[in-house]
């Protein structure tokens, strides 16, 4: 996402100190509209991290994601390509990683790293980078990862005050746009709730409580009775499902290890699928909390069944790179138009459902800072594929 106006006023040229030719202020100016004009937080990111490279004089930028308890280190964005050594989605060891005393120490500035005793620590024995600017993300008074800028090469010079405040002005404003990012999804589930309390609830309450005046007026008359036991049993698993929604508001705050072929197991035991049929593909570690990640697997199995039929089969296993999971069956296919729209809350292709399952879904998925993706699966029918998980590394 390099744009035109540091394209012009900078020389691609490694290691060459580019603040010479891009003045602090016109770098800031060029900052401020792209956080301003771009609309993805990956698009501001990409932009973001190209303007700090050029400026800084360095060879790549990246944007990383760390978890501290599994060492967990992943380049969300990099201005490195597909086949450089630090491409976008690379997961790394954290301890052999500059960006681990970052997140203890704050931030750090190499630009001869041998020269200046780092030639000991682990990251330098693994990559040999002896030029490093990294500055620490924290969203939620949590550490949430670094912005840091990379060279192959030392520098002749150490990075100046200007260069160092303006990494530090990159990073902030990452961090407040994930932050922002947050608080919108927030808002949208909670807008949600209200709409489905609002209106939805009304209906089935209404015909509940009017079928049970019925009765009341004609005791002998069962049928009426019968309505009102289902409308009523239909707004049990409806105030249900809608707590659950609400609850999608409340982000992941504390995660634990979870075996995937145990939430599987644990999952599939407690829906009705007698006659269906569930597969593990194969088995992975990732950090999560329990309770809203049953929530996720309840619900698309759920959604299989009531789609795909009884003896619908589902599978479910581990994405590559270990960027997450899926969960995938025989049924129908999902038409590519409807895609995106099948996380909407109210959209179905049912007659009886409300569209919440898959809504309830994509909450869970979002709380804690995941992604699924609706696609076609091996099994010719739906796959949902939830990615950017934390998959804990096996030794």
């Amino acid at each position: 996402m390099a744009n035109q106006f540091y394209k012009m006023n900078c020389i691609d040229t490694p290691n060459q100190n580019m603040s010479e030719s891009l003045s602090a202020e016109e770098a800031q100016t060029e900052l401020y509209r792209c956080m301003t004009e771009y609309d993805s937080f990956e698009s501001k990111a990409d932009a973001a991290l190209s303007l700090g490279r050029e400026y800084l004089g360095v060879k790549n930028g990246h944007l990383t994601r760390i978890d501290t308890d599994s060492n967990h280190w992943k380049a969300l964005c990099s201005t490195d390509p597909p086949n450089g050594e630090f491409p976008p989605g690379l997961v790394l060891d954290l301890g052999k990683t500059y960006c681990r005393r970052t997140i203890e120490e704050g931030p750090i500035q190499l630009h001869h790293a041998a020269e200046q005793g780092w030639d000991d620590d682990p990251a330098y024995k693994r990559h040999e980078l002896p030029t490093y600017h990294g500055t620490a993300l924290v969203v939620d008074n949590e550490p949430y990862g670094t912005v840091c800028f990379v060279d192959d090469e030392p520098r002749d010079d150490a990075f100046t005050e200007e260069e160092t405040m303006f990494a530090e002005l990159i990073s902030r404003m990452l961090e407040y746009e994930l932050k922002r990012e947050r608080t919108q999804e927030q808002i949208e589930r909670l807008d949600q709730f209200a709409s489905i309390v609002s209106h939805d609830l009304r209906n089935p309450l209404a015909i509940a409580q009017g079928n049970v005046d019925l009765a009341r007026e004609e005791y002998d008359d069962p049928e009426e009775l019968v309505t009102a036991s289902r409308a009523l049993d239909r707004m049990e698993t409806l105030i249900g499902d809608v707590l659950s929604l609400a609850r999608q508001s409340e982000d992941v705050e504390e995660t634990s290890p979870v075996s995937l072929s145990a939430m599987v197991e644990d999952c599939w035991a407690s829906i009705d699928g007698s006659q269906a049929t569930i597969e593990l593909a194969d088995e992975c570690t990732f950090r999560a909390a329990e309770s809203r990640t049953k929530q996720i697997f309840e619900n698309l199995f759920r959604n299989a069944i009531e789609h795909g039929g009884e003896d619908v089969t589902v599978r479910v296993g581990t994405l590559p790179d270990a960027d997450g999971f899926y969960v995938e069956n025989d049924g129908p296919k999902i038409p590519a138009e409807d895609r995106d729209k099948i996380f909407e809350t109210g959209f179905t292709t049912g007659d009886e459902g409300l569209g919440l399952g898959l809504a309830i879904v994509s909450g869970a998925v979002s709380a804690h800072g995941w992604e699924i993706t609706a696609t076609e699966g091996a099994l010719a029918g739906a796959r949902f594929e939830i990615s950017n998980v934390i998959v804990e590394q096996s030794e």
